[in-house]
Formats: C-alpha cells, sequence, structure tokens
C-alpha cells in the first residue's frame, strides 16, 4: 500500500454572514494535527478495589489546529488583515482540511493566535496561527 502525500493539501475557512466566497488560506507550509483527548474522571471510592484509583472518560477535547505559512505575494497580505480580524472578533467559525485524496476534515473553531514570525536577512515573511476547534471534528474519506 502506498503513502498518501501532503502536497496539495488546503485549509479554507467556510463563507459566514455578507462573506460572498469560501477563503482558501495561501501559502501554508504546515497545517498541523487534528485529534483528541478524553479528560478523565476520577470515581474512585472509598471501597474501589485493592485501594486503586478508578476512572471513567470525561469530555473530549480536540485542541488546537496550528497553521504556519510564508506571505510571499500580494494577495497574502490579506491573510494577515484576515486572520487578525478573525482573532479579534472571537467568532467560531467553519474550516475545512481537504487532502488531495479529496478525503477531509471539518471542524468549528476560532482564531485563537496570530503572528508574524521573526524576521531575517535570509528569511522570508512568515506566519503562525493556531484555531481552537469548537466541538466534534468530522472526518470524510475520499468520495464519500
Amino acid at each position: 500500500m502506498s503513502s498518501l502525500r501532503a502536497m496539495g493539501t488546503s485549509l479554507t475557512k467556510k463563507k459566514n454572514g455578507s462573506e460572498t466566497a469560501d477563503w482558501v488560506i495561501g501559502s501554508l507550509n504546515s497545517i498541523g494535527e487534528i485529534g483528541g483527548a478524553a479528560t478523565e474522571i476520577d470515581v474512585t471510592t472509598l471501597d474501589s478495589p485493592g485501594g486503586a484509583k478508578e476512572f471513567i472518560s470525561g469530555d473530549m477535547d480536540f485542541g488546537e489546529l496550528a497553521v504556519a505559512g510564508y506571505i510571499k505575494k500580494e494577495e497574502d497580505e490579506q491573510t494577515a488583515v484576515k486572520m487578525m480580524a478573525l482573532l479579534q472578533s472571537g467568532s467560531v467559525e467553519n474550516w475545512d482540511i481537504t487532502f488531495p485524496s479529496t478525503a477531509k476534515w471539518a471542524f468549528t473553531g476560532f482564531v485563537k493566535s496570530f503572528k508574524t514570525t521573526a524576521e531575517t536577512p535570509d528569511g522570508l515573511i512568515g506566519f503562525n496561527a493556531s484555531i481552537k476547534i469548537s466541538g466534534l471534528p468530522v472526518y470524510t474519506p475520499k468520495n464519500v
């Protein structure tokens, strides 16, 4: 079985309200992991067998999606403007990560952080951002 390449993967903010089109964030060089972890609830009692702690699964937290990219061309400058506006608004938006195979993660979240990177004489102007995932992300395999 062959592995799937990541080249061509995209991150899209779905249109909302008066917006007329979805926004595919350009010039990304990294889209982070999506995955969750359940919190644990301690249900240990004075008569727990063997004096051992007992737990049950609690709420799930899907964390944050880290993204990074470059501001390589004029249209990329709008990335900073739009991400800062989303950060300031705190609005929960619909997002998709689409893989070259057409498989997709769909999730809601808000921009939690946005920063331009440190600039160096030989470097490119870059940015890092994180999107806090709210709720349960949905994975759809290709061609479904």
